[in-house]
């Protein structure tokens, strides 16, 4: 049998936190297939470190880290209400956060498809049961 995360205490629906867990995999694999951009993925992984209760991970600390530097930066659906002369300016600013943090990043990514796995594997197979 696959090893698993237990639970984490005060979770009261284990789906929804193996759905989350499931998506940190994901977020990750994102980052190291270039899929998401750091900042990008760092914004992603704040909300579920909490939801999955692994905020105190040192990967989800840097990943906060990495939010709490660019939080003001115009990354993903919001660009599209930017002025395109605005955007210009600040790609300069997300470029720089961007190449600052990669390589920290892509390590705590990798880590975490690694410890995440299991996540993946469990629907898969259970998938493969039914």
């Amino acid at each position: 049998m696959e090893p698993t995360f237990p639970t984490p205490m005060g979770i009261t629906n284990e789906a929804l936190w193996r759905k989350h867990c499931r998506k940190i995999h994901a977020r990750a694999k994102d980052l190291l297939s270039g899929r998401l951009g750091v900042i990008e993925t760092a914004r992603a992984m704040c909300p579920l470190a909490s939801w999955t209760r692994a905020e105190n991970e040192p990967e989800f600390q840097l990943f906060r880290a990495i939010t709490s530097e660019s939080n003001h930066l115009p990354v993903g659906e919001v660009r599209a209400h930017w002025a395109p002369y605005a955007l210009a300016r600040e790609d300069i600013h997300i470029r720089a956060v961007e190449d600052r943090w990669r390589e920290q990043a892509l390590a705590a990514a990798a880590r975490l498809v690694e410890r995440y796995k299991w996540a993946v594997k469990r629907k898969t197979s259970r998938a493969d049961n039914t």
